[in-house]
């Protein structure tokens, strides 16, 4: 190809005006083997006043000609500035229920963060722990698995004889200490009497308390685990009380459907109120519970109707 020296000086402006633009490098003298390889452009620059001449390889030029290349493509540049948000997204799934919370993120307040555990308690009664990294704590010992199996508060003429019997219903042995049998009366809602517990329960095993509970209209008996306060059985009888006030927390001890009236222990003929069958609870007390004339303290309950 064939240029006058104005042409010449016009590409070679033409080409470093372009090189400059796309951040490419030029090259004048002779060139490296990496430029040589690399995809550029070659030229041979005339020693007299400048003039440029485009070839296809280095060795079309001139002795007195020097070699003059540049990339067709510089390197890249720095990232531009961030675009505009997308459009927001669909919004999640929510919290249905309370197990929805389960394996939440939490922050302890030493600022440590962990995943939110649940304890069902009872059947009113939920524990919310932070735990913090590694594996969870061990659970907690099975106190779920002991219930309020019979209770006989009211007998024939005077009343001095009364019990409330509790029955291991686990498949483990149930250490007692922290647990209360926690007597509530129903006229002002408020605890009368608490008796802590001792030893240890064995599968299947019972345990009597002795002791009248009252006999008024309504009265109630809560199972607590005092270290806590969680509520692990309870039966509000002749009546419903619903906000029991046990250690400044608030407790329902109505499991499920209120005690049907005839559900009671009496003061005419020998009995108690009982789980019927033996140690069965589904939380819910009219199908749990049923007065029986057969006393069996300490031993498997028998239905047998007044």
């Amino acid at each position: 190809m064939k240029i006058n020296r104005k042409h010449a000086f016009a590409l070679l402006a033409t080409a470093t005006t372009v090189t400059a633009a796309a951040g490419g490098a030029l090259a004048v003298g002779k060139a490296t083997a990496a430029e040589t390889e690399a995809e550029a452009i070659t030229a041979c620059r005339h020693p007299n006043g400048g003039w440029v001449r485009i070839v296809a390889a280095e060795s079309a030029c001139r002795a007195r000609e020097q070699i003059v290349t540049w990339n067709t493509e510089g390197p890249a540049g720095a990232p531009g500035p961030a675009g505009p948000p997308g459009p927001k997204g669909d919004p999640g799934p929510g919290l249905a229920k309370l197990e929805d919370m389960d394996g939440l993120p939490c922050t302890r307040d030493g600022g440590d963060s962990g995943e939110i555990e649940l304890d069902f308690a009872g059947d009113d009664t939920v524990l919310f722990r932070c735990v913090v990294g590694g594996s969870p704590p061990p659970p907690p010992p099975p106190t779920g698995s002991v219930v309020i199996n019979e209770v006989d508060y009211d007998q024939v003429g005077a009343d001095g004889d009364g019990f409330v019997e509790l029955k291991n219903t686990g498949a483990t042995a149930v250490d007692l200490a922290g647990l209360a049998l926690v007597f509530v009366d129903g006229a002002d809602s408020e605890e009368y009497r608490r008796e802590a517990l001792t030893g240890t329960l064995e599968p299947g095993g019972y345990l009597v308390v002795p002791g009248d509970a009252q006999n008024g209209a309504p009265d109630g008996i809560a199972l607590l685990d005092t270290d806590d306060g969680a509520l692990l059985d309870a039966l509000s009888y002749e009546g419903a009380i619903a906000a029991a006030v046990i250690g400044g927390r608030t407790y329902s001890l109505v499991e499920g459907t209120l005690l049907p009236a005839a559900a009671a222990d009496s003061n005419t003929a020998a009995g108690s109120l009982s789980r019927i069958p033996d140690g069965r609870d589904t939380n819910d007390a009219a199908a749990d519970w049923a007065f029986t004339t057969t006393l069996t303290r300490g031993s498997a309950n028998v239905a047998t109707a007044p």
